[in-house]
């Protein structure tokens, strides 16, 4: 692999720049470089969740989505904020197309058990697996035009035959989890919160297998209750400034819901024998 070396440069502080500007720009600080290639902002308490900064500089074309360097720079990132701040809210801008099951799962985590309020603004699409980890935020907006849209995803399996059925065990399993997040969101609020659990898992559940891909208007997503409120720009009132303990309570007791599945093999003796 290539390396890349950078040239060192010296940096002229002017005289009319403010202390803020100066503590921003002081050399060792790297401001723009931790927003850029970190997609932290230490001084606005913001996370930036999108392309992956190292296949931008591949200038390759293609989204990588949730994938484990985006989780892990998410939860190095969520960690270094509280580190800074417990108490001070965090907004979490996201910009993906969703992407693999266990990273998706584990920014989810990362945020349920963060001491900061959380917001997530979703100001692209909110699909697939980045429709599930805003739901574990203390307040999710989402930025029309973004649509949000939910299904069962995709599955690929490679390896031995015993391996497959527990594999299979698995998918089912993170199946019955994804219904039951998006079950507990919509028991907490909108249209269908009035609804027994199992009526709302059957509600969600016929429109995946209907539409595969169900897409849905912000302001649609906010009526049904997967999303808090559409962002028309209004800054003072962006970031929840609490934590939603209820919701958090909830939702990782959803999280800690034993699935169990049990496959039996029956035999039938054809006729006559």
């Amino acid at each position: 692999m290539a390396t890349r070396q950078r040239q060192k440069r010296t940096r002229v502080l002017s005289p009319i720049l403010n202390s803020a500007a100066r503590r921003r720009m002081r050399i060792g600080d790297h401001f723009p470089e931790a927003i850029h290639t970190y997609r932290i902002d230490r001084e606005q308490f913001i996370i930036y969740i999108g392309g992956d900064p190292e296949a931008e500089a591949a200038e390759d074309g293609g989204e990588s989505g949730v994938e484990y360097r985006m989780a892990d720079r998410f939860e190095r990132n969520l960690t270094t904020l509280s580190g800074i701040d417990p108490k001070r809210p965090i907004l979490v801008v996201m910009a993906s197309c969703g992407g693999d099951w266990e990273e998706g799962m584990q920014m989810a985590a990362a945020i349920l058990t963060s001491p900061n309020p959380i917001t997530v603004l979703a100001v692209k699409w909110p699909r697939s697996m980045t429709s599930l980890i805003p739901l574990a935020a203390d307040r999710f907006l989402i930025r029309p035009p973004a649509r949000y849209m939910i299904h069962r995803g995709t599955y690929g399996f490679t390896g031995l035959d015993h391996q497959a059925e527990t594999e299979d065990t698995e998918r089912r399993i993170s199946r019955e989890l994804m219904l039951l997040i998006y079950c507990s969101r919509l028991k907490e609020q909108g249209i269908h919160s009035k609804r027994s659990e199992e009526e709302i898992r059957d509600i969600v559940n016929k429109e995946m297998l209907e539409k595969i891909d169900v897409w849905k208007s912000a302001d649609q997503a906010v009526l049904e209750g997967y999303a808090d409120g559409v962002y028309t720009g209004d800054m003072k009132n962006l970031r929840a400034t609490k934590v939603h303990r209820a919701r958090r309570d909830r939702m990782m007791n959803v999280l800690r819901t034993e699935i169990c599945f049990e496959v039996k093999t029956t035999f039938k003796k054809p006729p006559g024998a």
